[in-house]
């Protein structure tokens, strides 16, 4: 590979047969941008022409610091050309041919070594100091892979199209605003029917169609039975980019996602998930791709039984938790000893955030094909809901049985006056609002309703179970 400086020199050295590159913008332009192509372009070998002035070689010193990581670099220099001149004046002025530019670019110092990076501060006084980007704020960083676990069944895939779909429309998600704009959305387990059915819930819920969900920009792959890997192993146990990996970045450079998710990890990464070198050169592919992008990426992964049972929600090297900038956990709501589990909830749990503040815990509910935030809830707050309508139900049998009568008007038969009497109620700590509240929700649920009872000349009601 041939870095020239400008276009002029590039196109020189192709019709001399040569692969090369430039940047636009001048001879000081270069970006991270570029260098992360040339890494997913997997580059080895490469030759910096330097034009003969003090930009050339400022530029060849930004080159080195950016490229020397993992490319092999050859510095070319030209000072039998006038100041300022370049490769294209010494072959068409000097009349230098090909197989005389081959022997100036082998002869050229190879390995050439990058200083070390300093940072030039000297502006940062009269500079603003930048804000963090996010592409959902306070949970998902700009530029940077996020991890997203969750046992298989609790909804990762879910959310994460939901998410997709939140970013395209610009509508809330998680209790918050995505960033908007285009997303790409990667399946390897669940095929296009899937995506269909799940979709069509979320345009329901949103109240749009799927025209809109194109019209945002929101890109669909299923990979499902078919070859999904992006990073594999060399024989040397170097993690390297695969074709599925390199359409994906050039999908990334044309549509400039704000948010690609990816479900899940074990069929994209072919390494070894313990080992912590692999890991983290896989997480450094994935943050080349939000380079380019200019955007964020979602991994979604599933834990091992220890990360289950740890509630780390991890699988393999900590290296995970460790390279990734921002962790969640999706999970399941366990219920208390001799209570029956409630298996439409979820809590989704932020384990890391580098760049801000830790956020708080979403529950969610499932309902009409979704898993939606429960206003105002926290796990506390629903499990005691839960138990005091499952005691509230329980003691209205036995008092029914026992032909103790309750209402639901303020008298002495009050009943959640009268069951935060009972010893039931008080070993759990429900009171008699708590009771209230249970029994305004088993009446709207209809598990509870008010039975006529008492002489036809003077009518009264009692609370019956609703059969």
């Amino acid at each position: 590979m041939q870095i020239c400086e400008g276009e002029k020199d590039a196109d020189t050295m192709a019709r001399h047969g040569y692969v090369a590159t430039t940047n636009p913008g001048g001879a000081l332009s270069w970006t991270d941008d570029l260098t992360a192509w040339l890494r997913i372009l997997d580059v080895r070998r490469a030759a910096i022409h330097e034009d003969n002035d003090e930009k050339g070689r400022q530029r060849t010193t930004k080159l080195i610091v950016a490229l020397a990581g993992f490319i092999k670099l050859r510095v070319v220099c030209y000072p039998d050309v006038p100041e300022g001149e370049d490769v294209t004046w010494w072959m068409e002025e000097g009349k230098h041919s090909k197989e005389e530019l081959d022997e100036r670019i082998k002869a050229a110092k190879p390995d050439a070594s990058a200083p070390l990076p300093f940072i030039d501060m000297s502006n940062w006084d009269s500079e603003p100091v930048p804000e963090q980007e996010w592409t959902v704020f306070d949970k998902i960083p700009r530029r940077q892979p996020a991890l997203f676990s969750g046992e298989g069944g609790t909804g990762k895939s879910m959310e994460g199209l939901h998410l997709a779909a939140a970013h395209v429309l610009g509508r809330d998600c998680w209790r918050t605003m995505p960033e908007r704009g285009p997303a790409i959305f990667v399946d390897a387990e669940d095929e296009e029917r899937v995506l269909h059915i799940r979709l069509a819930a979320i345009t329901e819920h949103y109240g749009v169609t799927f025209a809109d969900l194109i019209k945002g920009g929101l890109h669909l792959i299923s990979f499902a039975g078919k070859d999904a890997v992006v990073a594999t192993v060399s024989r040397n146990g170097k993690i390297e980019p695969t074709a599925v990996y390199r359409l994906m970045v050039e999908a990334a450079g044309d549509i400039k996602p704000i948010q690609i998710i990816i479900a899940s990890s074990a069929n994209v990464f072919a390494g070894s998930e313990i080992d912590r070198s692999q890991v983290q050169q896989f997480v450094g592919l994935l943050t080349s791709i939000t380079t380019v992008a200019n955007g964020s990426l979602v991994l979604c992964s599933h834990p091992s039984l220890s990360g289950i049972s740890s509630g780390t929600g991890l699988s393999g090297t900590t290296q995970w938790h460790n390279a990734v900038r921002a962790r969640f956990f999706m999970k399941g709501v366990k219920p208390a000893e001799g209570e029956q589990p409630d298996n439409d909830l979820r809590e989704i749990e932020f384990k890391k955030n580098q760049y801000g503040k830790i956020s708080d815990s979403i529950v969610l509910r499932y309902q009409a094909g979704m898993y939606l935030p429960v206003p105002d809830a926290s796990l506390d707050k629903l499990a005691r809901e839960a138990k005091a309508e499952e005691i509230f139900l329980e003691l209205l049998r036995r008092l029914t049985a026992e032909n103790r009568l309750v209402s639901d008007k303020k008298s002495s038969a009050y009943a959640p006056a009268v069951f935060a009497r009972e010893d039931e109620a008080r070993k759990a700590g429900i009171t008699s609002p708590d009771f209230a509240e249970a029994m305004r929700r088993l009446f709207a649920a209809k598990k509870i309703w008010n039975e006529p009872c008492g002489r036809p000349s003077r009518p009264s009601y009692r609370i019956a179970l609703k059969t």
